[in-house]
């Protein structure tokens, strides 16, 4: 079960803030077709104070990863590794997945079709920016 904003001593609002620049964060990647990490993430998070290894921020990605997916996008969470120069999400990445219903056999498999969409939807055209 996913924590809520009272779990963690935060407002809605500021539980919808941080969701929000958590999302333009990755979104901004993904325009640049490059993965991101949760360092970077956390450090552009200015309404708390986000340890970028705490359960705070895997509840946050995990709540961005269910309202990407009751809108229908794709997993726009793939592209979010747990360190700089890491090659694959953190294992919570599927688990959600597998939450919200996604059936797969092959994670890696699964995870490399949902960067690429995530890409295709949300990346720049051109090479130039």
């Amino acid at each position: 079960m996913r924590r809520t904003a009272a779990q963690y001593g935060l407002t809605e609002d500021t539980w919808a803030t941080a969701k929000q620049q958590v999302r333009g964060v990755i979104l901004h990647a993904a325009y640049e077709r490059a993965m991101t990490w949760h360092a970077q993430i956390a450090a552009q998070v200015d309404v708390i104070s986000l340890d970028p290894e705490s359960s705070l921020m895997n509840d946050l990605l995990g709540a961005v990863f269910e309202d990407e997916y009751a809108t229908g996008g794709p997993a726009l969470t793939s592209i979010v590794t747990v360190r700089y120069g890491d090659r694959e999400p953190s294992s919570a990445f599927f688990t959600s997945a597998r939450d919200l219903g996604y059936r797969f056999t092959e994670p890696f498999t699964f995870w490399a079709e949902e960067v690429h969409k995530v890409f295709a939807e949300h990346g720049r055209l051109d090479g130039r920016g």
